[in-house]
Formats: structure tokens, sequence, C-alpha cells
């Protein structure tokens, strides 16, 4: 099953942060990825397009000007949607730190896991999602799915 990963960068300077991430996507076989420049810098584009060099499965979205977090992460769905079959996109909005390459670390480790939660979420709904509704935040889900476990144990 093909699950889709939306990551939003509103700045991307950090090279030792480059090098991890270039590692940490390669591992993600299964996984499209749009990586989302939501920024006028060439730079931060210059950088995404090197990271989506090392893996064919990662692909690049300009939003060409900085607009709010919601309508860069409904760029990258845009181009998900229209590239890839899809039924499982989440994302993780303005992606700029350490911190939040964890999140796709975890994401990684924990994925199934989630993909259970989202479907009990779009069952337990009555009304049926349009595609941009059913995006999902990866960080709020990371959340849950640890609680959870937490609770187990």
């Amino acid at each position: 099953m093909h699950v889709g990963l939306i990551i939003v960068f509103n700045h991307f300077k950090d090279s030792q942060l480059k090098s991890d991430f270039i590692t940490s996507l390669k591992a993600l076989h299964n996984i499209k990825i749009c990586l989302v420049c939501n920024s006028n810098d060439d730079i931060v584009l210059e950088q995404l397009n090197e990271i989506a060099y090392h893996g064919d499965h990662i692909a690049v979205v300009s939003t060409k000007r900085t607009k709010s977090t919601s309508s860069a992460v409904k760029a990258g769905a845009r181009y998900v949607y229209n590239h890839y079959n899809l039924k499982y996109v989440g994302y993780i909005a303005d992606f700029s730190s350490l911190e939040n390459f964890e999140f796709v670390k975890k994401f990684e480790s924990h994925q199934q896991t989630i993909i259970t939660l989202i479907k009990e979420e779009i069952a337990a709904k009555k009304v049926k999602q349009t595609y941009y509704q059913s995006l999902f935040s990866i960080p709020k889900h990371l959340d849950k799915v640890l609680a959870m476990s937490q609770k187990i144990s």
C-alpha cells in the first residue's frame, strides 16, 4: 500500500539536516514524498531539488511565493493527487528543524499503526470526506499513537 507524505519547507539551511534527511528518505521506498517549497528563496528550492535527486519517489513543488501553511499543504496535495493514486496522505507543516526530522523517523516506524488509526477515523465518520479533508497531520497522529502505546504499557 502506497502512502503519501507532504513536507512543507519555509526555509532550509542546515547542511547536516540535509544529509540526514536524504539518508532517511532513501529508506522510505513505499512512501511517495512531496517536498513543498513555501518560499520565494531560490536556495531553499535548490536544496529541495538536490534532495529529490536522490530518489525517484520524491518530488518537489514550489509555491513561487510564501503562502499560508494550509495553502502550501494543498499545493502538495494537488500534486500528489494528480500524479499518484494514494488513499492515505499525511503532512508535516513547516519542516525546519531536527525536531521535525524526528517526526519522519517516527512516522517510518509507526506507519502501519497510524494508517490503522486513520482507517478507524474514516469509518467513524458518516459523511464521505473529500480528498483535501482526508489529509492527516503526522505530528498530531504520532502523538495519538504514542499516547495509546503508553497507556498499554
